[in-house]
Parts: structure tokens; C-alpha cells; sequence
């Protein structure tokens, strides 16, 4: 396994480093005169085993998994992913074993790395340090993805082969191994830059700010509020990182996720710490790119994530009431006076689109949104909702396959102040002061009314408008599913897939006939389902099981998770 790694790292030389790398290096080694007794001897192979870590963070791919399992944004039609997310899955499941063999891989590619760095010792030990801290990062990262997902798992550090020990481990309690890769994190991040410039060379690697961030949120997820306050609070002591703001408060929220304010090329946006960065413009050999823009617009297809209804239902009034779904009459109405964040989230009404033709049979434009289209007529996007995304849309891109390479933010500044919010709250902390440092800033940029301790909602607790907020601000980034298994509310995963009211949508704009689709009644409202037969079984979906494939080559992994067996 230890020669596995020395190829991958080589070959991800190659296809992988970023822009910071040192080029002269291929001139100086050729990959064919490379060899383990050699390799360790410069900063630029140094750096090329240090830039095989960032596959950990999945770009994409970490929405496909992340928000298919939860219920603001899935995937439109039935995927593994969504079917594990509603209960209907067994140890066998395939995707359950990528998840546990893809942390692994990232937390053998450090292992090798921080098991060999020190033989490049013509490298100033700075340098060496720096790199070590990104993968101290790293292997943390595997870990809180790892325990989050199954709980107890074996906490391994050296590189394995056929005669390793650690090969047959047993599962270590996930307190050891959440302790383990803090004392990482907390002893190795001051070795790493305090910030990353945006817009830089070296923008996606990590930072002293993005290792407290995640930090933070480490602890947070293993009940640590003190240690999350901690933590967050250095984050927020640091003199760089801010919310992405140009003064523009219709659109700052939106553009932070577009081609505008995409960190990588953007000096501006200082909220980012840390993202999965493509480009297309490197050329056809080198270019690195998504497709989530037309995904979530496709023309002519089906759209691949959609808003749900409880997303919908989750957003506050402009005024920083709880919504009433009873007060509204009209699909246009949903989106009127409503938190400015909704309206840069989810696509309202009479914004520019790249979707295809109207669905609207009143409308002339096809190029303004106006309706939803509710069947696949392979004229314009469809939507199983009644809702498309408009986060992480560039529309410009919308009618090309693959062409998409604004950054995918794995870990930004807002998510440090909600930590902070939250922490502090659980341990009865939380001061209007905390409010105003913290979640009012968030408000600040879309222009929200504060949340005030002694005006919340009516029929609401602070506890809950916390939650809300980290729903509504952090919204198809990824942190859904864990929220609510955290949250310990794991029966809004068993509950069926809604989309619109039927009541809100004019049959005499549509050409489908809406007594034709599939309607959920709710509260004495008919609402469109998209899935039913969902479920959440609290003494065995809080943890996913250990997969039936790793079980069978390791039998030391027993005993199965609760209610597994």
C-alpha cells in the first residue's frame, strides 16, 4: 500500500497541482526516473503530495451526497443517495461503502505523507511544517466526515500494509479519535499561513482561519461548546476574513456563489477559507469544471436538485415573523416580503433564466422566468417541486455541458459566526451582543431585520430561530443532513418530499393539467409530492452502519452499529 501512494502522489502531480507549484520540477524529474529512494528531496515533491489531500473535499460531488440525503434540496428523481437519506437502505448498500473507502483513501494519503516528510531534509523546516498542517487538516477532515456518518471507527496513523496491525483494527470510540485529530488541529495550525489572499496563486489551500473554522465546527458537532466558542472566537479575532459585501444587498448573497464573487478570482469576497477551485480556462488538457449551473436549469430535461417545500416554508417574513403559507394566494406571492436571502436562493419570479422556454402560457419571453414548468416535455427545465435553485447558478453557463468553474465553498467565515451563535446559546451564553457579532451580521449583507432576544418570533425560542438561521444562511452547501442528525431531528427525514401548494398556481397559465399530478394534502392544503415512504428510525438511523463489505474483510469492526445487526 506504502508504493500505491508514492504512484498516486506522483501521478497526481502531474494532473493535480495548483497554481503555486513549482513547474521547473518537471524538468528537473521526469515521472519515469522518479523513484521512492529520490522523490522526497524537494519543496515542489513536497508540494505534490500535499495537493492529493484536497480530493477529500469532493467539489461537487459533496452536494451530490450531501444534499440528496436531506431534505431542503434533493436530487428531483430517485438516487442512492436519496434512498439512504429516506431510511430505505441495508449494510450492503453500495454507496455507504464509498463513503467509508473514500475518507479512508484521503486519511491513507496524509498518513504516507506525514510518515515521510521528513526525509526531504533539504527543505527549510518552515516549509515542512506548513505542509505537515495541511495534512494534520486533512486527516481531521476525514475523521469528522467518518464519525459523523458511522460514530466509532479505527483511528489509524501509519501507513498500512499486508503486515500492518492496524490493517485488522478494531473501531476506536469516536470521543478518542475526535480528541486525537483536535490536539492535531489546535498544536499544528499556527504553522500554516493566517490567511489565504483571495483571488491569489495559492487560493485553496488552507489557512490558519480555515483550520480553526473547522475546528470549530468539529467540536460543535461532538457536543464541545466551549471549545467551539474558543475556536470560533480566534477565527473571528482574525484581522482578514469578512463577509463577502460590495454594498449591494439584492444581489451580494447570490453573487458570493456565482462567477462574481468566486473567491479564487475575486480579491473581494474575504468570506471564503476555503473552497473546492476549478478552472476551464486552463485548456483542454488541464481544465477542471462542473456541471451543477445546468443541472439545476437544465433546458430541456428534468432539473436535478429542487427547493422543497419546507426549505420554502422555512424562510422568515421581511419583517422577521414566522410565514404563514395560508396568507398567500398566488405562486408569485411566495417569494413577496420575505427574507432577501429566499429571493437569492430559490428562483422567484421575473428574474432572467437559461432554462428554455417559458412554461408560462401567458408569458412572451422565454428569457425571463415566470412559472414552472411541472412536466418533462423536454421543452425547458422541469421542476418536481415548483421550484429551481438560483444559488450556485451561473447563468452563463446554463446551456453548456460541464462548463461550470465558479468555486464550490467548502468552508466559509458565516458558518464560524453561526458556530459561534450556537455554541454559545447551548451553553446559556448568549448575549444580544453575541446576536449582533454573529447571525445580525449575516442579516446586515441581504438588509434582514435583526434577531433580537427579546423579539423573536412569535411561538418561537431562540434555540429554534439559531437552527433556522443556519438552515437559511447556509442553504445547498452541504451541512443539512448532519444538522438534523445532530439535532437529534432525525423525523424530518422520514417525512414525504412536498413541493408547491396547488392552491398558488393558475391552471390557466399551464398546459399540464394539474388534477393529473400527485398531490399530498397537508394542513388541509394539497400539496405536489415528489416522494412518500420516507422514514427515520431512531434507534438505528442516527449513524449509517458499517458497511457489509468492510465487515467481511474486517471482522475486528463488530459489533455492528445499533439496530444493524
Amino acid at each position: 500500500m506504502k508504493r500505491i501512494f508514492q504512484y498516486m502522489a506522483m501521478a497526481a502531480f502531474a494532473v493535480m497541482t495548483l497554481a503555486a507549484c513549482n513547474d521547473e520540477f518537471l524538468d528537473r524529474m521526469p515521472h519515469d526516473e522518479m523513484t521512492d529512494a529520490n522523490f522526497w528531496q524537494t519543496e515542489a515533491h513536497v508540494v505534490s503530495v500535499a495537493n492529493t489531500f484536497t480530493s477529500a473535499l469532493q467539489g461537487k460531488y459533496w452536494l451530490n451526497i450531501t444534499e440528496i440525503m436531506a431534505d431542503s434540496a434533493p436530487w428531483a428523481v430517485t438516487t442512492a443517495f436519496r434512498t439512504i437519506g429516506a431510511g430505505n437502505f441495508t449494510t450492503e448498500t453500495s454507496q455507504i461503502n464509498s463513503l467509508w473507502v473514500t475518507a479512508y483513501t484521503g486519511i491513507g494519503r496524509v498518513n504516507y505523507f506525514l510518515n515521510n516528510y521528513h526525509r526531504a531534509e533539504k527543505v527549510d523546516p518552515k516549509v515542512l511544517a506548513r505542509y505537515a498542517a495541511e495534512a494534520y487538516f486533512y486527516r481531521a477532515y476525514n475523521y469528522w466526515v467518518l464519525t459523523s456518518y458511522f460514530g466509532d471507527v479505527p483511528y489509524i496513523t501509519d501507513e498500512l500494509n499486508v503486515d500492518s496491525p492496524d490493517v485488522y483494527r478494531g473501531r476506536d470510540p469516536r470521543a478518542t479519535v475526535i480528541a486525537n485529530v483536535t490536539k492535531d488541529l489546535e498544536d499544528h495550525y499556527q504553522d500554516l499561513p493566517e490567511y489565504i489572499v483571495a483571488g491569489s496563486a495559492e487560493f485553496g489551500r488552507v489557512s490558519q482561519c480555515a483550520a480553526l473554522a473547522l475546528l470549530s465546527r468539529i467540536y460543535l458537532y461532538n457536543e464541545m461548546y466551549d471549545e467551539d466558542v474558543s475556536a470560533a472566537e480566534r477565527a473571528m479575532a482574525n484581522s482578514y476574513h469578512a463577509l463577502y459585501s460590495t454594498g449591494n444587498p439584492d444581489v451580494d448573497y447570490v453573487n458570493l456563489f456565482n462567477w462574481t464573487g468566486r473567491a479564487s478570482r475575486n480579491a473581494l469576497n474575504k468570506e471564503t477559507l476555503l473552497a473546492f477551485v476549478y478552472n476551464y480556462d486552463l485548456g483542454e488538457s488541464a481544465r477542471t469544471s462542473h456541471n451543477l449551473s445546468r443541472e439545476c436549469w437544465v433546458p430541456g430535461d428534468y432539473a436535478r436538485f429542487v427547493p422543497t417545500n419546507s426549505m420554502i416554508e422555512a424562510y422568515l417574513t421581511k419583517d422577521g415573523q414566522i410565514w404563514d403559507p395560508s396568507t398567500v394566494n398566488t405562486y408569485e406571492d411566495v417569494f413577496k416580503d420575505r427574507d432577501p436571502r429566499m429571493t437569492q436562493s430559490i428562483l422567484p419570479p421575473d428574474t432572467p433564466w437559461e432554462g428554455g422556454k417559458s412554461a408560462d402560457l401567458l408569458s412572451t419571453d422565454d428569457k425571463i422566468y415566470t412559472y414552472p414548468l411541472l412536466t418533462n416535455d423536454k421543452t425547458a427545465a422541469m421542476t418536481y417541486s415548483g421550484y429551481y435553485m438560483r444559488k450556485y447558478v451561473e447563468p452563463s453557463t446554463v446551456k453548456y455541458v460541464g462548463h461550470d468553474d465558479n468555486d464550490l465553498i467548502m468552508i466559509r467565515y458565516a458558518e464560524v459566526l453561526l458556530n459561534y451563535a450556537e455554541a454559545k446559546e447551548r451553553l446559556g451564553q448568549l448575549t444580544q451582543a453575541d446576536l449582533d457579532k454573529s447571525i445580525n451580521l449575516l442579516r446586515n449583507r441581504v438588509g434582514m431585520v435583526h434577531m433580537e432576544l427579546d423579539k423573536l418570533p412569535a411561538g418561537s425560542d431562540i434555540r429554534t430561530e439559531i437552527q433556522r438561521e443556519r438552515r437559511v444562511e447556509l442553504f445547498f452547501e452541504g451541512h443539512r443532513y448532519f444538522d438534523i442528525i445532530r439535532w437529534k431531528q432525525g423525523h424530518l427525514l422520514g417525512e414525504d418530499l412536498l413541493g408547491v401548494n396547488k392552491r398558488w398556481l393558475d391552471q390557466s397559465r399551464l398546459a399540464v393539467n394539474l388534477a393529473g399530478l400527485t398531490w399530498k394534502t397537508k394542513n388541509g392544503q394539497q400539496y405536489l409530492l415528489i416522494e412518500e415512504g420516507r422514514t427515520f428510525k431512531p434507534e438505528k438511523h442516527y449513524l449509517l452502519p458499517i458497511p457489509f463489505k468492510q465487515m467481511q474483510l474486517n471482522p475486528n469492526l463488530a459489533p455492528q452499529n445499533p439496530g444493524w445487526n
